[in-house]
């Protein structure tokens, strides 16, 4: 199996596993999207999420915050490219096990908004690490984090709420 049609396969679970989201309640079945950003781990809910593309260089706008990358041609749309680790303010760089720093660019995807949330963007994430259920984390105390089976803590992104926070759509200086 070549490598294109082994990310066609992926794309096309992970893209039935995103329309069922919606349906499926807290039945062990997976509602989250895992993925790491600078290091650390976040989970962005499957009924938010939208298609995952490979990283792909964007075109900078001028005059635009930091955190907003510039635009990118994803399957014949613009979409606006946004920076989670320069928006959230998170280290840039990740710590390995050895303490060695390392800049993490090989494993970088590009996840984008459910078309309805209206807003055609997508967010930079380091690498993918798989689905999550909402029934094997327990939350900490601190609003949006959450502990898996392993210990591991994941905080929540509510791609709904942050596509209709004001600062999130102002993307001008």
């Amino acid at each position: 199996m070549s490598k294109k049609e082994a990310i066609s396969q992926f794309q096309s679970r992970l893209t039935s596993r995103l329309q069922s989201a919606g349906k499926n309640g807290d039945d062990g079945t997976a509602n989250w999207l895992a993925v790491e950003i600078a290091g650390a781990g976040f989970v962005l809910p499957l009924s938010q999420s939208g298609e995952i593309f490979p990283w792909s260089d964007p075109q900078s706008i001028p005059y635009a915050k930091e955190w907003f990358l510039g635009v990118a041609n994803l399957r014949g749309a613009l979409c606006g490219v946004v920076s989670l680790s320069k928006y959230f303010d998170l280290e840039h760089q990740i710590h390995t096990r050895s303490g060695v720093i390392k800049t993490v660019l090989q494993d970088r995807r590009l996840v984008g908004f459910h078309p309805s949330l209206d807003l055609n963007t997508v967010v930079v994430v380091d690498k993918l690490v798989g689905l999550k259920s909402r029934d094997h984390m327990q939350p900490t105390g601190i609003e949006n984090l959450y502990q898996d089976e392993q210990g591991a803590q994941w905080r929540e992104v509510d791609l709904q709420l942050l596509s209709k926070n004001p600062t999130f759509i102002s993307i001008a200086e």
